[in-house]
């Protein structure tokens, strides 16, 4: 029998995100890991479409925090919850990764 190697414990890389004005608290799962990530700040994933949403909602472009191609602008995506009380964090604080 071969023996399993069991993958490490992750804690999350991010604070709390929490404006004096939060009226919002989103939840999200955990941060992909960093290989994926565009920009040091929650949803950094391109593949995630969680800014792509706000965008949408809150000015109806669906790029509105889209720098090309490849990245998001964190500057924008910083701004966009914080003008409009959004708090961000996730569910989990640690988690291991089976796949």
């Amino acid at each position: 029998n071969a023996e399993k190697i069991i993958p490490p414990i992750e804690t999350h890389p991010l604070e709390p995100f929490l404006p004096g004005n939060a009226v919002l608290l989103m939840l999200g799962s955990f941060p992909p890991q960093k290989k994926r990530w565009s920009m040091d700040f929650f949803y950094p994933n391109l593949q995630n479409d969680m800014w792509r949403i706000i965008g949408i909602i809150f000015f109806l472009i669906k790029d509105i925090s889209a720098s090309g191609q490849k990245s998001f602008e964190q500057r924008t995506n910083h701004r966009i919850p914080q003008r409009k009380g959004i708090a961000l964090y996730d569910t989990a604080s640690a988690v291991r990764r089976l796949q």
